[in-house]
């Protein structure tokens, strides 16, 4: 990487390429699952979901995100 640009060699790192284009929608689906589960703790805004549940997968989704060194925040 040179001058702050990625290059790809096309088609065999089509899909690096495709994954590099939608970085920024990974980050959305990210923050936008978290703010689910958030909502959920704060308003029981689904009712059926366990809480206690949506704890365990808000901390393993941290622990994810926090081994890969991304911030969604």
């Amino acid at each position: 990487m040179a001058n702050g640009s990625l290059s790809f060699t096309l088609p065999e790192e089509r899909q690096e390429f495709e994954d590099a284009c939608k970085a920024g929608d990974f980050r959305a689906v990210l923050d936008n699952f978290d703010n689910e589960l958030r909502s959920h703790l704060r308003h029981n805004s689904h009712p059926d979901w366990d809480s206690a549940t949506v704890e365990k997968v808000r901390k393993t989704l941290y622990d994810l995100i926090a081994d890969y060194g991304i911030q969604i925040h």
